[in-house]
């Protein structure tokens, strides 16, 4: 098949198919509730991160045009760039699903080193695992209280946060138990997919005191046009927006602590101006930092 023809899919066209309300539409459960929406033989590439566990029965999944067979309390990753098809599925297949937004992983503050990551997530290693009961039962918990918590039409300020945390947990859970399992040769492939992960992962750590897309590519050793390159690439957005977006959700979040002033929140994230402050947040979201807490608080 030609890869041209293969649509690619944001994570809000794939939360529009399955035709579901969302509080948050940055992470979104696919599970038996919706599994009849699933389209066999319909390859597509979706621009997110997710991660598909296997409840009951069987499921063929073509990851990349490779068929990989999954059973019950099997884990798969998928990552932006995978090409993804439901192959089939057993008349009692039962699966529960996990999608998280470019956007949303950037911003989290996973404390794990990149190499721990990209044995999650990168092609350069097994993407299965098939867990223990005890983890499965862990895994598949934090799913339902992420449905539940993202179906809930009560105002809650402390949800994004709140999803990000269970995320967050299952991908400690997931990573911990693959890191017990095997042991790999630290070797730097830096296939795209690499480079991307590692800059996530630096970003999570050094945005607050490095903003600049050069550090980066120096510390990933490669130029600052292929970085650039790459990261368009694999996760459909420059270097630069991702790391403004990271400068905005922690802003966001301090922000909701009324006890700091703006000048404190802007020490926090190290801008020396509270007006390059002010002007950066609303060339971001529109409004100014003070706008939002007001919005946000009263």
């Amino acid at each position: 098949m030609n890869q041209s023809v293969i649509p690619i899919l944001t994570l809000r066209q794939i939360i529009d198919l399955h035709d579901v309300s969302l509080s948050f539409d940055e992470i979104f459960v696919l599970d038996n509730d919706n599994i009849e929406n699933i389209q066999i033989n319909y390859p597509s590439k979706a621009m997110c991160f997710g991660l598909i566990l296997i409840t009951k029965g069987s499921a063929l999944i073509g990851v990349d045009f490779q068929n990989i067979e999954l059973k019950e309390r099997d884990a798969l990753f998928l990552f932006p760039s995978n090409i993804f098809e439901f192959k089939s599925v057993s008349e009692d297949c039962k699966l529960q699903g996990v999608l998280c937004s470019i956007d949303l992983f950037s911003e989290l503050n996973l404390k794990m080193s990149s190499q721990e990551v990209l044995d999650a997530f990168s092609n350069n290693f097994s993407k299965v695992l098939s867990l223990t009961q005890d983890i499965f039962e862990t895994v598949s918990t934090h799913i339902k209280t992420i449905k539940n918590l993202n179906s809930q039409d009560i105002s809650n300020i402390f949800k994004i946060e709140m999803l990000k945390l269970y995320y967050s947990l299952i991908m400690y859970e997931m990573i911990n138990y693959n890191t017990s399992r095997k042991t790999y040769d630290n070797i730097a492939t830096f296939r795209k997919e690499d480079i991307a992960l590692q800059f996530v992962s630096l970003i999570a750590v050094n945005f607050t005191l490095h903003k600049d897309v050069q550090y980066y590519a120096d510390q990933l050793l490669i130029t600052r046009t292929h970085l650039t390159r790459t990261i368009k690439d694999v996760l459909g957005k420059t270097p630069k927006q991702i790391i403004e977006a990271k400068i905005i959700a922690e802003a966001k979040v301090l922000l909701l602590k009324n006890e700091l002033s703006i000048t404190q929140v802007m020490a926090e994230i190290n801008f020396e101006d509270q007006a390059a402050f002010s002007k950066f947040f609303k060339k971001n979201t529109g409004i100014s930092p003070n706008m939002y807490r007001k919005q946000i608080l009263n």
